[in-house]
C-alpha cells in the first residue's frame, strides 16, 4: 500500500511537471513585429542602445533604408515625446489584418505619444507603403526557428513548475511568450481580462544583448531567455490582484515606496508601479533561491535592493511564507501577511 502511493506521488508530479511545461507557447506575432519595426526605425539614430547585432538586424537596415525618411517616422521623430519600448505589446489588441484598428481594449496605455487614431494612421501608412509585410513574410522561417529554441531552452531549465508551485495558483491555459528581436531595452508583462485572452498569461521578451559575446551584424539569432526575467515577468501576471485587493490601505502608506535606497524621492504618481515591482522582485528571488539553491536568490535580491531599500527585509520575510506551505497553500493565502508587515514596517 505504501509503495502504491508512493507511485502515485511520482507520477502526479511528473503530471504536474509535464503540464506547466505544456502551458508553454513563444511566438513572433507580425503586428508586434511591424510596430517594433516601426518605433525601432524611428527612434534607432537617437537612443544609445541599438538593437543587438545579428543578420535578422542586418536584415532589417538593408530592407528598410530606402524607407529610413518616410513620412510617418518623420512625424513620430518630431513628436514632443515617444513612447517606451513595450509600444510593440498593442499590436495584440489590433486587427489581424491592414488597415489596423483597435479590436480589443488594451489594460496597458501603450501609446503615450499621441491618440491612439493618429498613431495607427501613421503606422498604417508606413506599415502599406514599406511593404512590411513583406519583410515579416520573408523572415517567417527564423521566426519559427527562434521561438523553438526559446521554448527548448525554457523547458529544459524546469523554471516553469517552480514558478507554479511557488504561487500554488491554477496554471491553466497558457503562459504565451511574445519575443521582440529588435528590443534591446527591456520586457513586460501584458496583462489582459478580455475573453480573447482567457487564461493566458502573456508577456514580451526583448532578445538581449549578451555582452560576453562578440555580437556582429553576421551573427545568427540565439534567443535563449534568461530564467530571471522569464520569472519576473510571470510574476507580474500571478500578483497584480495584491494591489487591486489593498489598494486603499496600501495608499495610506504610499510614501513608503517612494524613497530609494539611495534616498531619492520619487514622485507620488510612482508609488503603485514601485509596491509592484517590489512584490514581484522579491519573489522572484524567492523563486530563483527554492530552483538554484539560497546563494542565487540573494545574489538576485542584493541586486534589486540596490533600489528597493524594503528588498532584504520583504525577502527574509517571505522565509514564513516558504516554510509554512501548509498553511499558506498560495501567494493569494499569504496576502494579509505581507499587508501587515507593510503596515507595520518601522523606518
Amino acid at each position: 500500500m505504501k509503495l502504491k502511493f508512493i507511485l502515485f506521488g511520482l507520477l502526479a508530479a511528473i503530471f504536474n511537471t509535464s503540464k506547466a511545461q505544456d502551458n508553454l507557447n513563444v511566438k513572433v506575432d507580425q503586428r508586434m513585429e511591424a510596430l517594433s519595426i516601426f518605433y525601432t526605425l524611428s527612434t534607432v539614430d537617437t537612443l544609445d542602445i541599438k538593437p543587438t547585432p545579428s543578420t535578422y538586424y542586418k536584415d532589417f537596415k538593408t530592407y528598410f533604408e530606402p524607407c529610413k525618411n518616410h513620412k510617418s517616422l518623420n512625424w513620430y521623430r518630431n513628436l514632443e515625446s515617444w513612447d517606451a519600448y513595450d509600444i510593440a505589446s498593442i499590436g495584440l489588441f489590433l486587427s489581424r489584418n491592414h488597415p489596423f484598428e483597435i479590436k480589443i481594449k488594451p489594460e496597458g496605455n501603450y501609446i503615450r505619444s499621441s491618440s491612439n487614431d493618429t498613431f495607427l494612421y501613421h503606422f498604417n501608412e508606413f506599415y502599406k507603403d514599406c511593404k512590411v509585410k513583406k519583410f515579416i513574410k520573408k523572415h517567417k522561417k527564423l521566426y519559427k526557428s527562434v521561438c523553438k529554441t526559446a521554448k527548448d531552452s525554457v523547458k529544459d531549465a524546469g523554471i516553469l513548475e517552480e514558478i507554479q508551485k511557488f504561487y500554488g495558483k491554477s496554471a491553466d491555459g497558457e503562459f504565451v511568450m511574445y519575443i521582440d528581436l529588435l528590443n534591446n531595452i527591456g520586457n513586460n508583462a501584458i496583462p489582459s481580462s478580455d475573453v480573447n485572452f482567457k487564461d493566458d498569461r502573456m508577456f514580451l521578451l526583448a532578445y538581449l544583448k549578451d555582452e560576453s559575446k562578440n555580437l556582429t551584424d553576421e551573427s545568427p539569432v540565439v534567443f535563449t531567455p534568461y530564467l530571471n526575467v522569464i520569472t519576473h515577468e510571470i510574476s507580474h501576471l500571478f500578483v497584480r490582484d495584491f494591489l487591486q485587493i489593498y489598494k486603499r490601505d496600501l495608499s495610506k502608506i504610499k510614501n513608503l515606496f517612494l524613497t530609494t535606497s539611495k534616498g531619492e524621492k520619487l514622485d507620488e504618481s510612482e508609488w503603485e508601479n514601485e509596491l509592484d515591482e517590489l512584490i514581484v522582485r522579491v519573489c522572484t528571488a524567492k523563486i530563483l533561491e527554492h530552483k538554484f539553491g539560497k546563494d542565487v536568490g540573494l545574489k538576485d535580491i542584493d541586486s534589486q535592493s540596490h533600489h528597493y531599500r524594503l528588498a532584504e527585509p520583504l525577502y527574509d520575510f517571505f522565509e514564513t511564507y516558504s516554510s509554512n506551505r501548509k498553511e499558506y497553500k498560495s501567494i493569494t493565502d499569504f496576502y494579509p501577511k505581507i499587508m501587515e508587515f507593510l503596515k507595520n514596517y518601522e523606518e
